[in-house]
């Protein structure tokens, strides 16, 4: 879990990261409607992936897609074609319940874990952006307020 926190600095784990992760994928592992596929080898677990449905939002079409949340492999087998094959595993799984697509997300500066999924024939879809909006000593809006006085009061209210 730690090589999160390498891909960017405003990826910090909570102090209970690990058991925090535990209960995550405890729960799906224990729903109907999830996949975990385990890459092993000799006994030893050399990978793993996790994958589930989601619910696009109503507006949108298809109404479901398949969203693979994680792809673990432990230093030694990467780039042996572990990952291949649970990705592969995953897709089929995807198929076979009628997903008709899956999204994931990778960090921006996680450069081998981009090319990995470029080369399993993943696009770019979708750039999330972070802005940090204020902190002490640090303005959120520029001198004067906002650009435009009708932001001031987002609830309508």
């Amino acid at each position: 879990m730690r090589d999160h926190e390498s891909f960017d600095p405003r990826v910090r784990l909570a102090p209970k990261a690990e058991d925090a992760y535990r209960q995550y994928a405890r729960f799906y592992i224990a729903q109907d409607d999830a996949a975990v596929f385990v890459a092993e080898h000799r006994g030893e677990v050399v990978g793993y992936c996790l994958a589930y449905p989601a619910n696009n939002l109503p507006m949108f079409r298809p109404k479901q897609y398949g969203y693979l949340s994680d792809l673990v492999i432990t230093q030694p087998w990467r780039r042996r074609g572990v990952g291949h094959a649970l990705v592969e595993a995953t897709r089929h799984w995807f198929h076979r319940h009628g997903i008709p697509h899956i999204q994931l997300q990778v960090y921006c500066r996680n450069s081998m874990g981009r090319a990995f999924w470029h080369k399993e024939g993943f696009d770019d879809f979708v750039h999330g952006l972070w802005l940090a909006v204020s902190s002490p000593g640090q303005m959120a809006f520029p001198p004067g307020g906002p650009a435009n006085p009708a932001t001031e009061n987002l609830s309508g209210r």
